[in-house]
């Protein structure tokens, strides 16, 4: 993307991917007997939490899709967000939270395929 697209704008796409992909994971969540899924609670909510979303809140969106394409989706985006130096760390946190939650999603979805 060389467009110019304001940091303002790249967040609120972050924060819809992220949206996006909570609400697909919780829909598998609820569906799987095993209760496996429970293990990327910890990385998901540590996501949400940095970008102020509020876990487990209805999602009218479209909940389809692969919910770790969207998170890396997300965390290229991350880097495009311009801080200042204060802020710095919350985005090296947040590039790190995204990445942390798709990779556990990816481990509990792939665990079947052992």
């Amino acid at each position: 993307m060389d467009e110019k697209v304001s940091s303002g704008d790249v967040r609120l796409r972050v924060v819809e991917l992220v949206t996006r992909a909570e609400a697909i994971v919780e829909r598998i969540e609820a569906a799987a007997p095993d209760g496996r899924w429970a293990m990327t609670a910890f990385s998901r909510y540590r996501l949400c939490e940095l970008l102020e979303i509020m876990p487990y809140v209805r999602y009218d969106g479209e909940a389809e899709g692969d919910p770790a394409v969207l998170l890396d989706e997300a965390a290229e985006l991350v880097d495009r967000i311009e801080v200042s130096i204060e802020d710095l760390s919350w985005r090296l946190a947040l590039g790190d939270a995204v990445r942390t939650a798709a990779a556990d999603i990816r481990a509990v979805r792939d665990a079947r395929d052992v």
